[in-house]
């Protein structure tokens, strides 16, 4: 982690970022065009639409549900995590510290990476690459339109609040940032696991290796440049985040802690599923999976066990973390 990594603090910063006509400018190689007419399949896009059934499985051991990846003499044990949660998250934690102690290593897993002082930088650029040639509201299905000035009234917000930005980096911030404050979070959870691998608790403390990140910058390039289609499914997204509610978040993160893991999975996405269906984004999720994969494999050439830390979705969707080490060779168990 190069410097932050709290979702939420992206989400008070791409609200500096993007607020009122002062929209930042983000220097890159468009890859599709806003204006493409032609409409866009955005199903191939989405690397975590669909998941493997047989490794969905809700945990009997206390607390959150572990999945198994072994080989002769290893064994990894894999916690999934999901992609958003509450900044308070109390939850049974003692099966964690029972294979943690003596672990050979922890891996904790790609999470998105805040550069605060980045994002601040692009401010003064007013690029174009964010305005809309007409509002933005003009050019939304009325459906959609109507639920955007709905959310807007609700938070005592003009209709006209976002007319100047794209639909993508508008369900973005109506998705993170909440009356000038933004309280889901990513991070402090595997910072609390992390602490604990490293605490006077733990008797053979393992090595903790964390995985890159990744680029919140490159989101905002591929978001500002996305097609009408998935302008839309992003706006859609982050309305759904907004109405859903931090209810919602705290429900599904209850239901991480107590190991219901067909719960946690068929919850609404929000807006994890516009960053899964972007470009950039689902090939930076495919090389956190590349890393993870690579992190665990390398964990299994040891004697022992080990603790991995991924996220839920990335190792569960088909091609994800687990179905790819399956078809390594290794025996994968789901939680039992």
């Amino acid at each position: 982690m190069v410097t932050l990594t709290r979702f939420a603090a992206a989400g008070l910063a791409f609200s500096l970022l993007c607020g009122g006509s002062a929209l930042a400018q983000v220097q890159g190689k468009n890859e599709v065009s806003i204006h493409q007419t032609k409409p866009v399949d955005l199903t191939p896009v989405d690397s975590q639409a669909n998941l493997v059934e047989e490794l969905i499985v809700n945990a009997r051991l206390p607390g959150p549900a572990w999945w198994k990846v072994t080989d002769a003499d290893t064994t990894v044990y894999v916690m999934g995590v999901p992609a958003f949660i509450p900044d308070k998250l109390d939850f049974d934690d003692s099966v964690l510290r029972r294979r943690l102690d003596g672990a050979n290593v922890l891996i904790l897993g790609q999470e998105p990476e805040v550069r605060i002082l980045s994002l601040l930088a692009l401010i003064p650029g007013r690029g174009k690459q964010f305005i809309m040639d007409k509002p933005m509201r003009e050019t939304l299905p009325p459906e959609l339109r109507a639920r955007l000035e709905k959310q807007l009234k609700a938070r005592g917000k003009p209709v006209t609040e976002h007319d100047d930005m794209k639909p993508a980096l508008a369900g973005f911030i109506i998705a993170n940032n909440r009356g000038g404050g933004v309280s889901i979070t990513v991070g402090k959870l595997t910072d609390r696991i992390r602490d604990l691998a490293k605490s006077k608790d733990i008797a053979v403390q393992p090595r903790v290796k964390k995985l890159d990140d990744y680029d919140l910058i490159g989101m905002v390039k591929s978001l500002a440049e996305a097609p009408q289609p998935l302008q839309e499914l992003c706006l859609d997204a982050g309305l759904k985040q907004a109405e859903n509610g931090l209810a919602g978040v705290r429900e599904t993160a209850d239901q991480w802690a107590e190991g219901q893991v067909r719960e946690v999975v068929s919850a609404e996405r929000g807006y994890q599923r516009c960053l899964a269906s972007t470009p950039w984004i689902a090939r930076q999720f495919k090389e956190g999976q590349d890393d993870a994969v690579g992190a665990i494999t390398s964990a299994l050439k040891k004697p022992g066990k080990a603790v991995a830390v991924i996220e839920l979705r990335s190792l569960l969707s088909q091609d994800g973390v687990l179905d790819r080490l399956r078809a390594k060779g290794f025996t994968v168990v789901a939680p039992e």
